[in-house]
C-alpha cells in the first residue's frame, strides 16, 4: 500500500526550516492535461501568516511565526500546510496537512494516502512527539482551498485523527479550521498532467465506500483497477478492452473481482474474502485513454470457502476516474 505519509515531527521541521529541507522542488513538468489549475488563481499577493481551529472542542491558534506553507512539488501539485503554536495555553500543540494532486481551489478529502487520490491528510501532534494522524479511510476529513496562488494558499479545514502514535492515546477532532500561509519561496502553479488524481466511490451493502488510495494499471494484456481504504479493498481486472463500452466481471478466468479487508489474513478477518467463480458483474468504461479511465461498475460476491466472510457483498453504484500514472 503506497502512502506518503510523514511523522508530523518532520513535517513540521521542513515547514520552518526550509534550507534545511531544501524547500519546494519547483520542478517542472507537463503543462497540458485533464487536472488544470482554473484561471484567475496563478498570480497576486497574500498569505497573512493564518491559522486557527478548534482542537477537541477548545480554540486553537497557532503563532504567526509558526504558520508556513510549501509546495512539495509542482509537476503533482503537492502542498504542505502547517502551524504550530509557539505560546499560551495550547503550546507545542500543531496542526499539519498534506495534500497532492490539487489542480486548484475546490473541496478534497483528507484520510487518503496523500499520493493517489487528490486530497491528503490531516495530523495533530502533540507536545514531545505525540502525533494523531488520519486514518487511510477516504472520509476523515475536507480540506476547501478558496485561494492558490504563486504567494499563498487559504482556506478551512476539518478532520478527524484516530491513529495515535508515539505514545498518543484516543482520537483528536479538528473542526472550524481556517488558514491563509505564504509560501516560502514562492510557488509554482501550471496545469497538471492527465494522469495526476484518482478517485473511487461505490456502496457496499448500501453503505458508503470511498477509496483512500486508488490506482489503475495497464500490463500483458490486462487492465486492473483497484480500491482501497482502511476496511475494505476492491479489486478488478479484466482483458485490456479496445473501446468504451460494458464489459463482464464473473471471476471465470481471465476475469477477476474480489473485495477482501486489507487489515485480515485468511481466514481472520469478518471483512474477508469475497469473490468467487461465476459471480455476476459489469465494469462500464466511458472514458478510456493511455492516461486516463473513467466508468462505474457493479458485483454481487459471493464469501470465499475458509474465509470469515458471511453473506453476499453487494457493489453497487461504483464509480471511477483513475489517473493511469499512480499504482496502489
Amino acid at each position: 500500500m503506497r502512502s506518503s505519509r510523514l511523522g508530523l515531527t518532520t513535517i513540521f521541521a521542513c515547514a520552518w526550516l526550509l534550507a534545511a529541507c531544501g524547500g519546494s522542488d519547483n520542478t517542472t513538468g507537463p503543462t497540458s492535461g485533464g487536472n488544470q489549475n482554473p484561471g484567475g488563481t496563478t498570480g497576486g499577493t497574500g498569505g497573512t501568516a493564518l491559522m486557527t481551529a478548534t482542537i477537541d472542542g477548545k480554540a486553537w491558534t497557532a503563532s504567526s511565526g509558526g504558520v508556513s506553507a510549501i509546495q512539495v512539488s509542482s509537476a503533482s501539485g503537492g502542498y504542505l500546510i502547517s502551524g504550530l503554536e509557539l505560546s499560551g495555553a495550547t503550546i507545542g500543540t500543531g496542526i499539519g496537512i498534506s495534500i497532492n494532486d490539487i489542480p486548484g481551489p475546490g473541496t478534497y478529502p483528507l484520510g487518503t494516502d496523500g499520493v493517489s487520490v487528490a486530497g491528503g491528510f490531516g495530523a495533530v501532534t502533540g507536545t514531545g512527539s505525540q502525533t494523531w494522524n488520519t486514518p487511510v479511510s477516504g472520509a476523515a476529513g475536507t480540506i476547501t482551498i478558496t485561494a492558490l496562488t504563486t504567494a499563498h494558499i487559504a482556506g478551512t479545514f476539518s478532520f478527524t485523527a484516530s491513529l495515535p502514535a508515539n505514545g498518543a492515546t484516543g482520537t483528536r477532532v479538528v473542526t472550524s479550521g481556517v488558514f491563509d500561509a505564504p509560501f516560502k519561496p514562492a510557488a509554482v502553479i501550471k496545469a497538471l498532467p492527465d494522469s495526476v488524481g484518482s478517485k473511487m466511490t461505490a456502496t457496499l451493502n448500501g453503505q458508503p465506500w470511498i477509496g483512500g488510495i486508488v490506482g489503475g494499471q495497464i500490463g500483458s494484456g490486462f487492465i486492473s483497477l483497484s480500491g482501497i481504504n482502511d476496511k475494505q479493498s476492491i479489486l478488478f481486472t479484466i482483458p485490456m478492452p479496445t473501446a468504451a463500452g460494458t464489459y463482464v466481471l464473473n471471476n471465470i478466468l481471465p476475469n477477476f473481482v474480489q473485495a477482501w479487508d486489507p487489515n485480515a489474513v485468511k481466514p481472520a478477518g469478518a471483512r474477508c474474502c469475497w469473490g468467487v467463480q461465476g459471480d455476476v458483474g459489469t465494469v462500464t468504461f466511458t472514458t478510456l485513454t493511455k492516461t486516463r479511465v473513467k466508468g462505474t461498475f457493479s458485483a454481487t460476491l459471493s464469501p470465499q470457502p475458509g474465509t470469515a466472510a458471511v453473506g453476499l457483498l453487494t457493489i453497487a453504484n461504483g464509480t471511477f476516474d483513475i489517473g493511469m500514472f499512480h499504482n496502489p
